[in-house]
């Protein structure tokens, strides 16, 4: 069996497709070739991007196909190609060269990497391509660091608290008959805008994660009126591995998440939510609260339980949520140079959820804070997932 940690991706498919999306944006063009040659040697290092998953038993089969027929050059990006990609059948990457904006768009399988893993992975390709050979990189996808930390650290009393009883949502769209499609929705804020967000925060004390969160929460709560925020905060758990693990290539799955809940009224200012996330996310990170995502999955796996029995548990404790947040934290420019050419501009998103179902990814690249949402949606529903993304943009800069 695989990274067992996969399994968390792999409940609600018809909910949400398991993907993760990067765009990277250079000042001119690339070898091509060259970018497929440096695919093949990663490919080489790590086999699973060219196999097919079969969700039954968790486990990747080799695909019979050349490692460069998952690189393609295009005019113009067309996410809707994402709608005929099966995980279970083809590749777990697909990497796109767009003409005329100089973009490399890369997509990958969520079911095989988070995040975290997914920027190594760009980082790896891009150290591969500049060297133009086999760097022979050792991937490793073990979870016996966090089984440790799981025995060392005792399960919290409130175990199930992954459903909120007033949970976040937005309001469906009356339909206008158009047809929807698969649209990213990015917006950032300028280099003056992001330093005063840095040096509010950082003045007030707390965390740029924690007010990020918090202008989210507003401005879902602006639509649906409930009186607190409640919000799944992903956390990269390398950062919990012993010492000499945690600088590993680790392109996997390797997520928990907290869940917060606090109250917030539609008027109060954003510093106020902010703090009380603040307050929220403290009290959990001291209880490594994330361990309870999948303490129950890990458990029962080791008590012989079938891959079906596991994704009944996740559905208890890291279940897909209609509103959705994850930190995507820092894109490094001079990891991801390709060549001599220079990455100009970079963001990182999830997977594309139908509206109402929306997911804010937040990430910051040469310290501009980038906000993306993914979704699938008419021309008036990817108007209101802008709207949506305004909105948190000034609760922000109301800081």
């Amino acid at each position: 069996m695989a990274d067992p940690l996969n399994i968390l991706h792999t409940v609600g498919f018809q909910t949400l497709y398991p993907i993760v999306r990067c765009e990277l944006v250079y000042n001119h063009t690339i070898d091509l070739e060259r970018l497929k040659r440096a695919v093949a040697y990663v490919a080489n290092d790590i086999p699973e991007l060219m196999s097919c998953y079969e969700i039954k038993t968790n486990t990747y089969h080799p695909i019979d196909r050349s490692a460069t027929s998952v690189v393609h050059e295009v005019d113009r990006i067309n996410d809707d190609l994402v709608a005929d990609w099966d995980l279970e059948s083809q590749p777990q990457w697909q990497l796109y060269w767009v003409k005329k904006t100089n973009s490399l768009v890369v997509y990958g399988s969520h079911i095989f990497t988070d995040g975290a893993g997914f920027k190594q992975l760009l980082n790896v390709l891009a150290k591969t391509y500049n060297e133009d050979q086999d760097c022979q990189v050792k991937n490793h996808t073990d979870i016996e660091g966090i089984r440790q930390l799981l025995k060392e650290t005792a399960g919290r009393k409130v175990q199930n608290d992954d459903h909120p009883s007033a949970p976040l949502e937005l309001p469906e769209i009356v339909s206008d008959g158009k047809k929807r499609h698969y649209r990213v929705i990015h917006a950032q804020l300028d280099l003056e805008e992001s330093e005063t967000l840095y040096r509010r925060s950082k003045e007030q004390g707390i965390h740029l994660n924690d007010v990020f969160m918090a202008a989210f929460g507003k401005a879902i709560q602006q639509y649906c009126g409930v009186g607190e925020i409640s919000l799944a905060c992903p956390t990269d758990m390398r950062k919990f591995l012993p010492e000499g693990e945690q600088k590993q290539l680790r392109v996997q799955n390797m997520t928990g998440r907290y869940n917060i809940h606090v109250p917030a009224t539609l008027d109060e200012p954003l510093a106020e939510t902010a703090w009380n996330v603040h307050r929220a996310m403290d009290q959990q990170k001291e209880e490594r609260a994330f361990l309870e995502s999948f303490r129950s999955m890990i458990g029962r796996l080791d008590n012989g339980a079938s891959v079906a029995e596991l994704q009944g548990e996740v559905e208890k404790n890291y279940h897909i949520r209609g509103i959705s947040y994850t930190n995507l934290a820092i894109i490094d420019a001079d990891q991801l140079q390709l060549g001599d050419s220079v990455v100009r501009d970079a963001w990182i998103s999830g997977g594309f959820r139908t509206m109402p179902l929306y997911q804010i990814a937040v990430s910051t690249f040469r310290r501009h804070v980038n906000l993306v949402a993914n979704v699938i949606g008419t021309p008036t529903e990817t108007q209101f997932a802008k709207a949506v993304m305004n909105q948190m943009k000034l609760f922000l800069l109301s800081l």
